[in-house]
């Protein structure tokens, strides 16, 4: 019904898009990212849920060269240094041993065979990383300078809460956060990008019009903060309202409609 009313191809509004919105803070961020791999180590990004931190490390590990990188990405928690080094075999494509010597080994050797003999820098993406143990952050911060020469085999993203970056103040993480070349935290949208964010996902769903209107988009970023996750479900949820009322523009009574529904949650 959604679709066929506001003559969309698709859900604008639902992970199906492919193609992100960038931000003026996201393309400051693409621009820092691309700075730490010519310098390497670990990056630290974080944000509220929501805040697009996965979609965007996604976005930029799409945009790199392939011929330079290779990316292994994965959000399982693992609690222990046996069963990271097992987890990081499995993303390397190796049968991991058992042992934790033994598979701490068999991931590093293939760690220096990617960059020297395949000529690839190995980057490493860790989401949810406030849910790592203390025990995995040391062996991350050990991985990134296990030959102890002057060359890094390993740059590793660490995606997570704003929660892991208050850990990591913590003394017990002062070698770990001497490790960190750069941190940075996702707010998510400013007020004044919020209708062009909006545009931009109608436009990818085949709306050339922006269906919102100017006190909608200003209820829409209050509610939200700023953060597309929260932006979507409204506007989705708003859509819908719309089109069941057989209404052309999503107005702020919708929106408010939304939010009350969402308030008894």
């Amino acid at each position: 019904m959604l679709k066929a009313f506001f003559g969309f191809t698709h859900f604008p509004f639902k992970k199906d898009i492919e193609k992100i919105f960038i931000s003026a803070q996201l393309a400051y961020l693409q621009k820092r990212c691309a700075h730490f791999l010519e310098t390497q180590g670990i990056a630290l990004l974080t944000g509220e849920v929501g805040s697009g931190k996965t979609t965007f490390m996604r976005h930029f590990l799409d945009s790199l060269n392939h011929n330079s990188y290779q990316c292994f990405y994965f959000s399982q928690t693992v609690r222990t240094a046996r069963s990271f080094f097992r987890a990081l075999a499995v993303e390397l494509g190796l049968l991991p041993k058992f042992f934790i010597e033994d598979v701490s080994r068999q991931v590093k050797t293939e760690l220096v065979n990617i960059f020297r003999k395949q000529k690839l820098l190995p980057i490493l993406i860790i989401d949810e990383a406030q849910n790592l143990s203390d025990m995995v952050l040391e062996e991350i911060r050990l991985l990134t300078n296990f030959k102890m020469d002057s060359k890094n085999y390993l740059s590793v993203f660490l995606l997570g809460h704003p929660a892991l970056k208050a850990r990591l103040k913590l003394s017990p993480y002062t070698a770990l956060r001497q490790r960190i070349s750069f941190s940075y935290h996702l707010t998510g949208l400013e007020q004044d990008e919020v209708d062009p964010y909006l545009i931009h996902r109608l436009k990818l769903a085949g709306r050339s019009k922006s269906v919102f209107t100017s006190e909608a988009v200003t209820l829409l970023f209050n509610y939200s903060k700023g953060l597309p996750r929260v932006i979507n479900t409204l506007a989705h949820e708003a859509l819908f309202l719309a089109a069941s009322k057989e209404k052309n523009m999503v107005d702020e009574s919708l929106i408010e409609k939304i939010v009350q529904e969402w308030e008894t949650l």
